[in-house]
This record gives C-alpha cells, sequence and structure tokens, in this order.
C-alpha cells in the first residue's frame, strides 16, 4: 500500500507541531476546524469552513476566473472552494485557473487557507499550459518551481522556479491570506501574507503573449483545503500606474476614499491598498510586514539581485522610474491649497 501524506496532529495549531510564534499568525481570531476534526468528518469539508474574513471587507469586483476541475486531478472543488485529496493522499495534486492571465494586465488574487498545511509542500504560484496537472499522482513533491515552467511559494517560506529553491517569507499556515500579484507588462511577481508585501519574488515572468500563464495551487496533504477569496485583472495604464505610487501616501489615500469620483477607481484597484486586520496573536508583534518583509540576509539579497538582475535604469521600468515622470507646470494661486499639491506634480495628474 502506498505511503499516505496525512495531516500532521500535534499541540500545536499549526503543521507538525511547529510553535505557531515561528509561522506568520493568522488574518484575524476566528475559529478554524483543528487537524483532527478535518480527519475524522465523513461529510462535505468545505461545510465546516465558517469565517468569511478578507472576503466581505472588500468592495472588489467579482472573481474574475475560477478553478479548473481537470478529471484526473485528486481534488474535490466547491464553488471557489479546493479540497486536495479528500480521501487520502499518495502524491502531488495541482490544481489551476480556468482562464490565462492575459499580457499587458496586473493581476491579483487572494486565497485563504482553511486547514492546516503540512507534510512534504503546499504551493502558491503560477504556471504555463505545458504544467502537467497530473505530474506527480504517486510522487510528493515540491511541484510549483519544479522546472522552468512554473513559479512558486511555499508554505515553508520559500520560493521556487526551475528548480532553485531560495529562502524568502515566513512560514505560514491555516487562517492566513496568500496574495499573489503578476505584473504582465514588466514581467514581475510578487506575493504578499495578510495583505503586507513580501517584495518582488521574480523579474523574468514571460510577456510573450503566445505563453499563456494560470494561477496555480499544488498540494501533497490529506484533505488540505484553501479558498479564491478575490481576484481582479486590470489593463495596465498610467493611471493604474500613479494610483500604485499614491496609494503608498497614506494622506494622498485618505483624501482619494473622500472623492466621490474615485470610488469607482478605488474598486478597481482596491488590491494596491486593501484593509489590513491582525489577530490577537499579533498584536504583540505589529511590524509592518512590508518592512519587515522576511529580513533577509544581505548575501541573499546580493545573490537574488544578481540572479534576476535587471537594468534598473531601464526608462520601461516604471517602479523604479516613476519619479521621473512628474511634470513641472506650477498649480495656479488658486489651488495653491489643493489637498495634493504635495503629490500632484508627480502622480495626482495621471488619475484624470
Amino acid at each position: 500500500m502506498p505511503h499516505s501524506e496525512k495531516l500532521l496532529i500535534g499541540h500545536s495549531r499549526f503543521s507538525g507541531g511547529r510553535d505557531w510564534r515561528k509561522c506568520c499568525p493568522p488574518y484575524c481570531d476566528c475559529e478554524f476546524p483543528s487537524t483532527m476534526k478535518v480527519t475524522s468528518y465523513k461529510g462535505d469539508l468545505s461545510e465546516l469552513f465558517m469565517c468569511r474574513c478578507g472576503e466581505n471587507d472588500v468592495e472588489a469586483p467579482e472573481l474574475q476566473w475560477q478553478w479548473y476541475d481537470h478529471p484526473e486531478s485528486d481534488v474535490r472543488i466547491v464553488g471557489p472552494t479546493v479540497i486536495f485529496h479528500p480521501a487520502y493522499s499518495q502524491g502531488t495534486s495541482i490544481v489551476r485557473g480556468n482562464k490565462p492571465l492575459e499580457v499587458d494586465m496586473v493581476h491579483f488574487w487572494e486565497i485563504r487557507i482553511l486547514t492546516v498545511l503540512a507534510g512534504t509542500d503546499v504551493m502558491f504560484g503560477i504556471g504555463t499550459e505545458c504544467v502537467d496537472l497530473n505530474q506527480f499522482p504517486f510522487h510528493f513533491a515540491s511541484a510549483l518551481g519544479a522546472n522552468a515552467s512554473s513559479w512558486g511559494f511555499s508554505y515553508e517560506g520559500k520560493i521556487q522556479h526551475a528548480a532553485v529553491r531560495l529562502p524568502y517569507g515566513q512560514k505560514f499556515s491555516q487562517g492566513c491570506i496568500v496574495g499573489i500579484y503578476l505584473d504582465r507588462s514588466c514581467g514581475y511577481l510578487e506575493f504578499f501574507l495578510n495583505r503586507r508585501s513580501m517584495g518582488v519574488a521574480y523579474k523574468n515572468i514571460p510577456l510573450d503573449p503566445n505563453i499563456k500563464l494560470y494561477p496555480m495551487v499544488s498540494s501533497t496533504t490529506a484533505k488540505s483545503a484553501i479558498r479564491l477569496i478575490n481576484a481582479s485583472s486590470e489593463v495596465d495604464c498610467l493611471q493604474l500606474r500613479a494610483f500604485r505610487a499614491l496609494s503608498k501616501q497614506t494622506k494622498a489615500l485618505k483624501e482619494l476614499k473622500q472623492m466621490p469620483g474615485f470610488k469607482i477607481l478605488l474598486k478597481n484597484y482596491w488590491f494596491f491598498a486593501p484593509p489590513v486586520r491582525y489577530s490577537q496573536r499579533s498584536q504583540k508583534s505589529q511590524l509592518d510586514l512590508v518592512d519587515e518583509a522576511v529580513l533577509p540576509s544581505k548575501s541573499l539579497v546580493s545573490s537574488r539581485k544578481q540572479k534576476y538582475q535587471d537594468d534598473t535604469d531601464d526608462i520601461n521600468d516604471l517602479y523604479g522610474n516613476a519619479h521621473k515622470f512628474a511634470s513641472n507646470r506650477r498649480l495656479p494661486e488658486a489651488e495653491a491649497d489643493h489637498p495634493f499639491k504635495e503629490y500632484f506634480d508627480e502622480y495626482f495628474q495621471y488619475l484624470f
């Protein structure tokens, strides 16, 4: 009988009896079913997950893609919820979205982790149409990033592409929200934990429109469950870039939210400034993950820059050169007290 990879039962809420303090805390304080309850439950597992935090606090467009139900995959798909290996696990299952992520657009989606993550690997990321969803039916593998056709972020806090595995972020498990930001204009891939950016992971995402990319998740763990809670795609434009730059300015963003004319803009670009909350468990260490990230070592940063080095002076690099788009015109005296005057020259004019 093949070895079965099961949910590990330990004293900790997180996988394998690990100390939860070494993992990213959950997004909220809602109760999730224990490993024991998930393992022994005989009904539809999707009935156990009642928390909707992260879904109802965002005014976002409807999900712009769903999960593709591959007939040979060992998964059960119930709407946005995916249950991997519903009975027992003897290999690795991969699930992908039903629509490709188009070029010249930015894509952002969020996945809520509903069960304890354990075992060989659970990964989140993207892959081309060349990825065989049934590649590892009898083998436990870190599937995403195992070759050049996919890019993955492991629950162990590491990223992987072309079989090269690198430290990147915190470990995470049940209750966390994993966000994926894909820029198919610049070729950037970035991951988020509980709506906090962990920095750009890869800058080598293909921009060829003939290469189709899909959102993907892989798991080796029996009865592991995730739910797609948000999925947005927006055409890349200067307005989007300007909003992203302004979203990092707290004062400017606050003013924007008070202007009725920007309601649609705020809804479309919600993922640049999503509502963020902390569970009680993380109250003692509310370091901003944008700054904290994963505190990578200096040597790691150097090695990753060397591996994925881009020309930072490239005029097409809108991230690195946004400040060069400033308009030199002065505001009329009548507009001297405009609440956005300190931001206007650089970004605000492009929102109109």
